[in-house]
């Protein structure tokens, strides 16, 4: 490279406007961010204003005037509550405008972000940028990327310093080009300055890269139209003529002010005095920035944005970028041939990749496919989140708002993770995070009144018609939707419509991904994502990349859509791979270029298959295995990974004969949970603790979860426990099962392999497991007992008591639903251990045949998470250990419920019926009252049956069974419901509880001829039981049995007729009530 270049950005010769800087200045100038820290108070108040300067210029020099250093000495007196940063960077324009380069203004952006994000450490105040000449590029630049990391959620701070930028002032920043040059031909202008003499080689390098400022340029007008931008010129050229003319200084939108300085472009931003004209007019932008409110602001309210948070939350799932996050990162740079217009094997057939082409063309589809294990999801991870996607798909844009959003199908996941809900609650979630201003739009209907229980706000019909109404919204953008794994969908809320057949595998595919196995559940959900995919057809504004196994279904639904196999791109990445892992783990090995060789012939393309080998050679060469032994087992191993002559069936033939019947109990529990709704990871030690079962060794009766004592501890001192039993998991499932703190087959075909009936028998012939589902259900409650009993994690600390004085007087807290325990930290692993076993419980109660069994360990769940109250309850001071608090139940602390409101057409009446509940009622106040609230039957009948309660104890109780409540886990998006259960209810009237027995409690504020009844607060509940079949049903059974028992039938008329679900399946149901209303009217006696 030309000397000449490399003086340019990079080092500084003494120059004619360097002469008169301040010395004392100088000692100071360098790289990075330096800090004058101002009069800021807290980390919100103020404004961060960043100074950037130009390339070869000085994050000192470039701002001062003789000794006078502006930033610093003028606005500490003229701009209250700031703080000035000047941050300053070196370059090489040899490098400048190349995206990978460190050097380029792209690497700078990068540091100036990261700079950024260390210096403000926590802070959220406003940020104002103030650039001079290229600095612009910088900057800008800066915020493409910062706004591209806010909006997928990754790398949140430096995502922020985008969400805190509330304006940019650009001096002498050239932003398109003009009638007589282009863009790279400004921009080269600006860099000549350095030289004596025009630099030709110099120009013609900035003319080639002009696409890539006009990309940039059209990505920042994109993401800066919220932000106040003010672009300065100068009005007077340098020696050279006029470096940034008027044409070239600005560029238009509605948020852009246009302003100039009569100065050079050198001495633009060197002020001498506080009367420098130059001086004023930047100090007066600077102000009005400040005193201006972005737009959304200025539209919202505090009580609309709260609500706008309350949707996004409600979007939101703990998992939205788990499977993202957890795909594998490409090795090395086995996927950048994607991004590359070559051929991509040796191979002469091999196609050149389209995908570049497609992201700027007008084709709404792309197909990537590949067979099982081929590195489908790794590569769509890599495209979707390399810059060079977005900077070609701005040229499909053309100057538009562009969004990308993506989604990644997961089956071994929870059901946000494989389902079209999950899908579009992800996809309405990135992108209305960004587009805030969508949220009124969207969810209008939500803004202006109160916002329903996530179960019913999440439905596939809110959630469609909202995606359907936002893209109608977006029609001036452009939008590029990633979704990956398609074979991995599944209509999880449809589930139960299908019969236990339909919901089989069948292995009898004419292709090997179809080998894997479909049932009809499976295939039907495929054909449902490709229709669901189609109607973008004709949407001029969309672009969709999906990925998925080459299924029949897919072939006949994409066959006309550009595609791409990952299989035939490969051979050249595998061989880099091998190479790389054959070199870093065994670099001792002899004659590896025919290990290279071998792997990649026998891989057929599938890269995990080739991973899995990899690790045998290289445990192979470890243990001591010499080159002609190793290559013996490379020849030996299968080259597909299913079947019963597959890789895996090798994997699992070399576990230990003696290991198979724990092995076996194994894959079942995990096998088992994944079939459960469950909120949280299944760890390794409640996996271990399960799979013994929940009876000790040679008893029929004694529970393992009762004879473990309670001793917390934390993950990391459990380190040890764990680390053997990753080892222990290895030696007994032959490396299918991985992790620690959240186990999973290693791969989806690996889950499908073991699914296969025949080659279970195969492995497992006749050894030992669970009998039946029962067993099953009773270990894995068992287990997360256990695990309650050991995790600290799931412990309700004492300092998470923020204010005691609230338990003295809890009257005080909310006029609303006063709740002494809204204040607590309650920790996510207690509520999911505890969410999850109650699922067991509840879910699973009707395969149980050992129900004396199941009522033993739900007492021990009961006493265990009593436990976890323990430190919380041991830290109280003095004057409140002898207040109710001090002996409140685990499920005061850890679960909060609410009581859908009544039918309009009874609220005259509502505030009569519902009152103004107490504390001790809006808590569930035993495990007996939730075990009834979610319907554990067996248990309660176990606890009431025959147990002669008294009166009062059994008409609380038959309250709490007649309500249909929502229980949500505090802090938690997540719970469980239960509609009034008529076996129940049933049992409590005939131990002796009054239909009409009134609620107490919470009337206790009322007129006393009036109130909330058991049988009142039943009829009620029918305006909420629009959820399906079997909860009208059972609410039909309970009335009718009410009415058996002596309810009052003089008050049931008007609150049916309100209440009832009108549809016509149930005008029998609502017949037969009237009629028995009406028979027992007349046999009525209110006394």
């Amino acid at each position: 490279m030309p000397k000449i270049l490399e003086h340019i950005f990079g080092k500084k010769r003494k120059r004619a406007d360097d002469e008169g800087d301040v010395s004392e200045t100088s000692a100071s100038d360098g790289v990075g961010p330096l800090e004058f820290p101002g009069d800021c108070e807290g980390n919100a108040s103020g404004t961060d204003l960043v100074f950037v300067h130009g390339l070869r210029g000085s994050r000192l020099r470039t701002w001062s005037s003789g000794d006078v250093f502006w930033p610093r000495d003028f606005l500490k007196d003229d701009v209250k509550s700031a703080r000035v940063i000047t941050w300053g960077y070196d370059a090489s324009v040899a490098n400048a405008f190349t995206y990978a380069s460190n050097e380029s203004i792209f690497g700078h952006a990068e540091t100036l972000l990261s700079d950024l994000a260390r210096l403000r450490g926590g802070i959220t105040r406003p940020i104002i940028f103030i650039c001079h000449s290229l600095g612009g590029l910088v900057v800008k630049e800066a915020l493409i990327k910062s706004a591209a990391y806010n909006s997928h959620r990754r790398h949140p701070t430096l995502g922020e310093i985008y969400a805190s930028t509330i304006g940019v002032i650009f001096l002498g920043t050239p932003h398109r080009g003009s009638s007589k040059e282009n863009l790279g031909e400004v921009v080269a202008n600006v860099a000549k300055l350095s030289f004596r003499q025009p630099n030709k080689q110099l120009l013609q390098t900035l003319k080639s890269d002009s696409h890539i400022l006009e990309n940039q340029r059209d990505q920042f007008t994109t993401i800066s139209s919220k932000l106040s931008i003010v672009c300065i010129r100068e009005e007077l050229p340098t020696g050279v003529g006029l470096i940034v003319g008027e044409a070239s200084a600005s560029y238009d939108g509605f948020n852009v002010r246009r302003d100039a300085i009569n100065t050079n472009h050198m001495n633009m931003v060197k002020f001498p005095s506080k009367g420098d004209e130059g001086y004023k007019r930047t100090l007066g932008h600077i102000d009005d920035i400040r005193n201006a409110e972005r737009p959304e602001i200025q539209q919202g309210n505090k009580m609309s944005e709260s609500r706008k948070d309350e949707i996004l939350k409600a979007l939101e799932f703990s998992t939205i970028r788990k499977r993202e996050e957890d795909i594998d990162n490409a090795y090395d740079q086995t996927c950048s041939w994607i991004l590359d217009h070559q051929p991509t094997n040796n191979d002469s057939s091999a196609k050149p990749s389209q995908f570049l082409s497609w992201l700027k063309n007008d084709e709404t589809f792309f197909w990537i496919s590949g067979k099982a294990g081929s590195g489908k999801s790794t590569l769509m991870k890599y495209i979707y989140e390399h810059p060079k996607t977005r900077e070609e798909l701005c040229q499909w844009a053309d100057g538009r708002d562009l969004i990308l959003t993506g989604y990644f199908f997961f089956d071994r996941g929870d059901k946000d993770q494989k389902s079209r809900e999950g899908m579009l609650r992800s996809i309405l979630y990135q992108v209305l995070s960004t587009r805030r201003d969508l949220i009124p739009k969207v969810f209008g209907k939500f803004l202006v009144r109160e916002l329903p229980q996530p179960q019913w706000f999440i439905t596939w019909a809110n959630l469609s018609s909202a995606f359907i109404s936002m893209l109608g919204y977006l029609q001036e953008s452009k939008i590029c939707l990633f979704l990956d794994g398609l074979d991995e969908y599944r209509m999880i809320d449809r589930v139960d419509q299908y019969t236990e057949e339909e919901m089989d595998l069948i292995y009898d595919g004419t292709n090997e991904d179809e080998a894997w196995g479909q049932s009809t559940w499976i295939a039907d959900g495929h054909r449902e994502i490709v229709q669901f995919l189609r109607r973008f057809k004709n949407r001029g504004n969309v672009k969709v990349c999906i990925s998925s196994r080459e299924l029949g279904v897919f072939e006949q639904g994409f066959q006309n859509f550009p595609r791409l196999q990952v299989h035939e791109h490969t051979a050249m990445s595998i061989a880099q791979y091998c190479e790389g892992r054959l070199t870093e783990e065994a670099p001792d090995l002899m004659d590896r270029p025919d290990f290279v060789t071998s792997i990649t012939g026998k891989s057929c393309g599938v890269f995990l298959w080739v991973r899995l080998v990899a690790d045998m050679l290289i445990q192979g060469h470890s243990d001591g295995n010499s080159k002609d032994e190793l290559l013996k087992t490379l020849d030996s191993l299968p080259p597909r990974l299913g079947g019963k002559d597959g890789l895996y069936m090798r994997m699992m033939q070399n576990v230990k004969r003696e290991y198979l019947p724990e092995s076996k109990r194994l894959f079942q529990l995990v096998m088992h949970w994944d079939k459960t709704y469950h909120h949280g990871p299944l760890d390794i030690i409640t996996l271990f603790l399960a799979e013994p079962g929940h009876l000790e060794a040679n008893s029929e009766q004694k529970l393992r979860a009762r004879n473990d004592r309670v001793l917390f501890k934390s993950w990391g001192e459990l380190q040890p426990q764990w680390t053997d039993l990753q080892r222990r998991l290895k030696s007994r499932c032959g490396g299918l099962l991985e992790g620690t703190d959240n186990i999973q087959f290693m791969h989806q075909t690996a889950k499908e392999f073991m699914c296969r009936n025949y080659l279970w028998s195969k492995i497992f012939d006749n050894f030992a497991g669970f009998v039946g589902e029962s067993d099953l259900n009773l270990a894995m409650l068992s287990g997360l007992i256990r695990r309650l009993k050991c995790c600290r994690e799931a412990t309700i600390k004492s300092e998470s008591l923020q204010d005691p004085e609230v338990f003295n007087d809890p009257s005080g807290l909310d006029d609303e639903i006063p709740d002494p325990f809204k204040k607590l930290k309650v920790p996510d692993r207690g509520c999911q251990l505890l969410h999850s076993a109650l699922y067991y419980a509840r879910y699973r109660q009707k395969s149980c045949n050992r129900f004396d069994h199941y009522v033993e360990l739900l007492d021990e769940l009961d006493n265990a998470s009593d436990q976890l109250t323990r430190d919380w309850k041991d830290g109280l001071p003095g004057s409140l250990r002898q207040t109710y608090i001090a002996n409140a139940s685990w499920t005061e602390f850890f679960i909060k419920r609410s009581t859908p409101g009544v039918h309009s057409l009874i609220a005259e009446h509502a505030a009569r019926f519902i009152g103004r509940l107490n504390p001790g009622n809006s808590n569930i106040k035993s495990f007996l009252e939730l075990a009834i609230m979610i319907n554990l039957v067996p248990y309660a009948e176990a606890k009431i049956r025959g147990k002669s309660l008294p009166r009062p104890q059994l008409q609380s109780l038959l309250l709490q069974a007649t309500r249909r409540v929502d229980i949500r886990w505090r802090g938690q998006g997540y719970g469980m419901w239960g509609p009034a259960n008529p076996n129940i209810s049933e049992m409590l009237l005939q131990e002796g509880a009054d239909p009409n027995c009134r609620d107490t409690e919470s009337n206790a504020a009322m007129v006393s001829d009036e109130g909330w009844t058991a049988w009142t607060g039943l009829l009620q509940t029918g305006d909420k039981l629009h959820i399906g079949d079997s909860t009208i049903e059972k609410w039909i059974s309970t009335v009718k049995i009410f009415l058996k028992y002596g309810a009052d039938p003089t008050v049931a008329d008007t609150i049916i007729t309100a209440t009832w679900p009108h549809e016509p399946q149930y005008e029998k149901g609502l017949a037969d009530i009237m009629e028995l209303i009406s028979k027992a009217k007349a046999t009525w006696d209110p006394k």
